[in-house]
């Protein structure tokens, strides 16, 4: 069996166990020993055959990252770009999304904060920062952490 073919069946393997961007299975190929071009080429082959799509790994990604990882768009962003997804792409399937955000993080601070206790500013302040780790803006933080009554005059 020729390089090129065995090449193909290992990355349609990759691809069996998950979905993959077309750069995560260009160096899962490269890593296995495959040469640029060769590489190049099965990703074009399995692009063309629609068994990878940026697009649709995208949409996907984006959608489980918000309703169940919590994560905001400034972070999905980002991990999209080091998955090797092009930017543009990211922002089209971003604009397009039927995704709520700002629900997603009301239902997170509502989780985080049956469990967790605010008393002082400093806890406070930690748990804004942890929010704006997960790629939400200042303003949709603010805007959720105003719905509660935090006191912090006694501590």
């Amino acid at each position: 069996m020729d390089d090129f073919l065995r090449g193909k069946k290992l990355a349609m393997r990759f691809l069996a166990a998950r979905m993959y961007t077309s750069r995560e299975i260009f160096d899962r190929l490269r890593r296995k020993g495959y040469s640029t071009e060769l590489a190049e080429e099965i990703v074009s082959e399995l692009i063309g055959e629609g068994l990878i799509d940026d697009k649709r790994y995208a949409e996907f990604y984006i959608s489980d990252n918000v309703n169940i990882g919590y994560k905001g768009v400034y972070r999905i962003k980002q991990e999209l770009l080091r998955k090797g997804v092009p930017g543009s792409i990211i922002e089209r399937v971003i604009a397009n999304a039927d995704v709520d955000c700002e629900t997603a993080l009301r239902e997170f601070v509502r989780q985080k904060l049956s469990v967790t206790e605010i008393g002082t500013r400093k806890d406070y302040e930690r748990f804004r920062a942890m929010l704006a780790r997960r790629g939400y803006s200042l303003s949709e933080i603010n805007e959720v952490l105003s719905e509660y009554d935090f006191d912090f005059r006694n501590k």
